[in-house]
């Protein structure tokens, strides 16, 4: 069950990359699928594709091989500040590692791929969450990107911009928790047309933070995809950060894992 709902969630994310993305180019062994017109500064719509690697490669010629795609980056993404490679194919993404480890400049990062399996440690009180339109959050997630940005007004623009592509590619919903007329915390479901949908950009204002307000909101976001009858509902967790424990509190088990690479430029591109 487990590697059929990893195989669906790969399909799912793939096709997400390819549909909100300005333009694709394709290089040897996957696609770049990126932005860099209008969102220059969002680092997932802006990513190198790894889709396959030859098989038995050493050591020596995984570094050359993790060497070669970094040169592709340096190639698609030279408008860009940052270099992003990701793996969706989780052994391809283990071996790739090994090369990346190697390489200056660069540094792997794990992300668990999680599916609502199971009931929740405990149920979550969520009467204060409801669902909200765009225009109605926006003032909120600006507030929010800019304190996690630390006031960069470029960058939250173009995060902005994000879920309103997300929206014309598919069909989205947005969750807030609400208290004394404020919202405080939310998050995102978005779908396409294969019966999966993924709970994304969960968030909470800091200073309302470890009053349990994305445990509620995530639970009604989840909620409400099994009731508009979406088979399966997974989301992603960087596997050392501590929302991956959440996560498993609320049903969501471990189905799979994607890699990043993220890495500087050769030369400061900016």
């Amino acid at each position: 069950m487990s590697e059929n709902e990893r195989l669906r969630v790969v399909q799912f994310l793939r096709a997400l990359d390819d549909a909100v993305c300005e333009r694709r180019e394709k290089f040897p062994g996957g696609v770049a699928t990126l932005s860099d017109s209008e969102l220059p500064d969002v680092l997932n719509m802006n990513l190198l594709r790894v889709e396959s690697l030859p098989d038995r490669l050493s050591l020596r010629e995984l570094a050359s091989e993790a060497e070669r795609i970094a040169d592709e980056a340096e190639k698609f993404q030279s408008r860009l500040a940052f270099r992003r490679v990701i793996v969706y194919d989780e052994e391809i993404g283990a071996r790739l590692a090994l090369g990346f480890e190697q390489l200056d400049r660069w540094q792997a990062e794990r992300v668990v791929l999680m599916a609502q399996h199971r009931r929740p440690d405990r149920v979550a009180d969520a009467d204060f969450v409801r669902e909200v339109e765009i225009e109605e959050l926006e003032p909120v997630r600006k507030r929010y990107l800019l304190e996690r940005s630390g006031g960069n007004e470029v960058l939250v623009r173009q995060e902005l911009a994000v879920p309103r592509r997300l929206a014309a590619a598919g069909e989205m919903r947005f969750f807030a928790a609400v208290a004394e007329g404020e919202i405080r915390s939310f998050c995102e479901l978005y779908s396409d047309d294969s019966g999966v949908a993924v709970v994304r950009s969960v968030a909470t204002l800091k200073a309302h933070r470890r009053a349990g307000l994305a445990r509620a909101t995530v639970s009604h976001a989840v909620q409400r995809s099994r009731a508009l009858g979406y088979e399966l509902t997974f989301l992603r967790a960087v596997h050392d950060d501590w929302p991956k424990n959440l996560y498993g509190e609320l049903g969501f088990d471990a189905v799979g894992m994607i890699y990043r690479f993220a890495g500087r430029p050769a030369v400061d591109a900016r």
